[in-house]
């Protein structure tokens, strides 16, 4: 009697529901085992959410794409006018939907199914910028002592990114939802696989890229192999070593390896002659090296990034590798090598011209060049002071390669080739700073001017012009 009550109780519970709900909706039902009996009972369920709802403006019709929600037969479209939402379409079967030319505003997208609707999603992303895959990598190419991996992407102007997993023995696995612009992912192997990033811009056009992931021997052996006549620095050495990062200076060589460190290795001679390379120092990073280190003196400076989007510049002593400075962090990934401009002295002007007249000469620093396209003009003495910031103007910067600087014959004019995303290379002259007379220095110091050449860390970002410009 007991057991009866209650499921008349449970009915009773579940049949009072939304009016507009019964109407509209069939109600869904599940199982439940009482005693030696199976019963279905009313349930409320519903599809998810989508996560993603992301939009691209645009004067024929704003574009509107979302991640498909578990569950969903169909969607709903709203949009905000005038203090509240208006129905533009209830029933949409796809996970795209390009409005009307007059609309404009804020959107929410709601999945539904037969049983009923998720909780509207409202708009999360607004992209304008131009669809490319940036960057897909791990962090290393075999997986750690637990068998795991790190996938991590960087997209631009994407509406969705997805990323599968193939093994050798044919399984498949898929991440449907992730974020569109940048994130890193874990993954455990049990065998050799390759990870599959796939973008869709927000017309359906698609780009992948692929990574294959080895995993650990199981009965791992050290080859003795054989080196041959040629010289093989790093043979057998058993380091992940990051092909872009790998410089040559006077019998030594400088590399970073996917692990975060900056090593460096060195020859051993005989007579003159070089027998063998041995490793010296190596330094821990807080991140990865993806750029050769350029030499200055008894320096070495190089670029970080760091795996939460930032990246920072450091420079260390050749001789044994410890730290001589390191800027602050960067609000953006610092790819590209670091490039260093020289005062070149004058060659044009007389020394009596120089006493009365001013001149002007190329800023002088370390130019740092970040992704997201500022370049910043740091003193090489200390890179914590930021002396100058500049963007380019005219064109969308994205630096990922290091700029080729390229001198005239007078030495005087120096100009950056730069590449961006869109296969356009263009050339920017070398900012310049203008230098006082020395008379004028002179009467400063006389009369007690307040003015100095000392450059602020508070200056306005300048633009620098394009001199020129070409497609690829």
């Amino acid at each position: 009697m007991a057991n009866r009550l209650s499921i008349l109780f449970v009915f009773l519970s579940f049949l009072i529901i939304n009016c507009s709900m019964a109407s509209e909706f069939k109600q869904a039902y599940a199982p439940i085992k009482v005693g030696p009996r199976v019963i279905m009972i009313p349930i409320e369920r519903t599809p998810d959410a989508p996560i993603y709802v992301s939009v691209k403006p645009d004067s024929a019709g704003d574009t509107l794409v979302w991640t498909a929600a578990r569950l969903a037969k169909y969607y709903r479209i709203e949009q905000f006018v005038d203090g509240k939402w208006e129905m533009v379409n209830a029933n949409v079967s796809g996970t795209r939907y390009t409005m009307p030319a007059t609309a404009s505003g804020v959107y929410r997208v709601t999945a539904c199914d037969e049983y009923g609707c998720a909780v509207a999603k409202q708009q999360n992303r607004v992209v304008s910028e131009p669809f490319s895959v940036k960057a897909f990598y791990s962090n290393r190419s075999q997986v750690d002592d637990y068998g795991l991996v790190e996938v991590s992407w960087q997209v631009s102007g994407a509406a969705t990114v997805s990323i599968m997993k193939s093994t050798q023995d044919g399984a498949t696995y898929s991440w449907n939802a992730l974020n569109p612009t940048q994130g890193t992912l874990k993954s455990h192997l049990s065998s050799m696989s390759s990870f599959t990033l796939t973008a869709h811009d927000f017309g359906g056009k698609s780009t992948s890229r692929v990574l294959s992931i080895a995993t650990l021997p199981e009965n791992p052996v050290e080859l003795n192999g054989v080196k041959g006549s040629f010289l093989q620095p790093l043979f057998l050495s058993g380091l992940d070593v990051i092909e872009r990062s790998v410089l040559e200076y006077e019998d030594n060589l400088y590399f970073a390896t996917h692990g975060g460190r900056l090593h460096r290795y060195s020859v051993t001679k005989e007579a003159g002659k070089i027998i063998d390379w041995h490793g010296g120092w190596d330094i821990p990073l807080v991140g990865v090296v993806n750029s050769a280190p350029i030499i200055e003196g008894d320096k070495l400076f190089f670029t970080i990034s760091m795996r939460n989007g930032k990246g920072k510049v450091c420079s260390a002593f050749l001789a044994d590798g410890k730290m001589h400075s390191c800027s602050e962090e960067k609000s953006s990934n610092v790819l590209a090598s670091p490039v260093i401009i020289n005062q070149a002295p004058s060659s044009n002007l007389s020394a009596v011209s120089t006493f009365f007249t001013e001149s002007q000469n190329v800023e002088s620093g370390v130019y740092v060049f970040q992704r997201d396209g500022l370049i910043q003009v740091l003193d090489p003495n200390d890179l914590s002071i930021v002396l100058n910031e500049y963007r380019i103007g005219g064109v969308s910067a994205e630096f990922i390669n290091t700029p080729s600087l390229i001198t005239d014959d007078s030495g005087e004019r120096q100009q950056f080739i730069m590449q961006n995303s869109e296969n356009e290379i263009f050339g920017v002259d070398v900012p310049t700073r203008t230098v006082p007379s020395t008379i004028s220095n002179t009467m400063n110091q006389w009369f007690g001017s307040e003015q100095t050449q000392t450059p602020s860390t508070n200056n306005q970002i300048q633009i620098l012009p394009v001199v020129w410009r070409e497609k690829l």
